[in-house]
């Protein structure tokens, strides 16, 4: 309600600002007399009012606060696009289609090309903590069932051989108890670097999968909005303003 009534006062502050202007307020204050060219789902393109001629400015809409066009259109920017939460710089790739699955999206996205965004459902970080502290938990996390529970009940045998062994050379005469620690040590080491290959993994999936869904969304993205705007009624009196909610979609 009170960011409801902040955008009201900054709408009515502007009105009497703009004369054959766009007025574009950012979320910081700042007020920009300006030509609006376009707006793009993520963007809003200008060039400054006294500069007609000049440079074409690019701005996030997740910057915005509210457009007042010379029209007497208002609109106010205080949701955040469903692309914008997948935006990132890289281009999303090409022939994309929902649910595949990520035997095939390994050979297509290189992990190290990542970027984060703030609607990513996987975290790299977190399933590479989970598959440290048990194998394989972190690629069930991220829907890997199968590469999960293999690298589990792999690093539970290796684990489970070792011991043996190791017990074994308990009771073994000497030399054997001897090549019962080797062997056990060999299964040991074995188990961690299985362990270290399932954080490494679950990181990779978690990057890939996240990458998928980035591009899937930008591709597929329905863009919904619902946000508050003020419209102007010309009345025999004058004009009289009124407030209403703009709900929009878009492709």
């Amino acid at each position: 309600m009170k960011k409801f009534i902040y955008v009201l006062a900054a709408m009515v502050l502007s009105m009497g600002a703009a004369d054959a202007q766009d007025l574009i307020t950012k979320k910081n204050g700042e007020d920009i007399k300006a030509k609006v060219l376009e707006v793009t789902p993520d963007e809003v393109k200008y060039k400054l009012y006294d500069e007609p001629n000049g440079v074409t400015y690019t701005t996030r809409k997740s910057e915005l606060l509210i457009i007042r066009y010379e029209s007497g259109r208002n609109e106010v920017f205080n949701q955040q696009s469903t692309s914008n939460l997948y935006y990132t710089d890289r281009e999303p790739l090409e022939n994309l289609r929902p649910n595949m699955r990520y035997k095939e999206l390994k050979r297509l996205y290189n992990h190290k090309e990542y970027e984060a965004a703030l609607a990513d459902r996987y975290s790299p970080g977190w399933t590479g903590v989970a598959s440290a502290v048990i194998p394989g938990l972190g690629e069930c996390i991220n829907g890997e069932w199968g590469r999960g529970l293999g690298k589990f009940f792999g690093n539970l045998a290796l684990v489970t051989t070792a011991n043996v062994f190791v017990q074994k050379s308990y009771v073994d005469p000497y030399p054997t108890w001897q090549a019962d620690i080797v062997v056990g040590a060999a299964f040991y080491v074995a188990a961690l670097g299985l362990d270290i290959w399932s954080i490494v993994d679950a990181v990779r999936i978690a990057k890939v999968k996240n990458m998928y869904e980035q591009d899937l969304k930008k591709t597929y993205a329905v863009d919904v909005d619902l946000y508050p705007s003020v419209d102007y009624i010309q009345l025999a009196s004058g004009v009289q303003p009124t407030t209403g909610f703009t709900f929009s979609v878009r492709f």
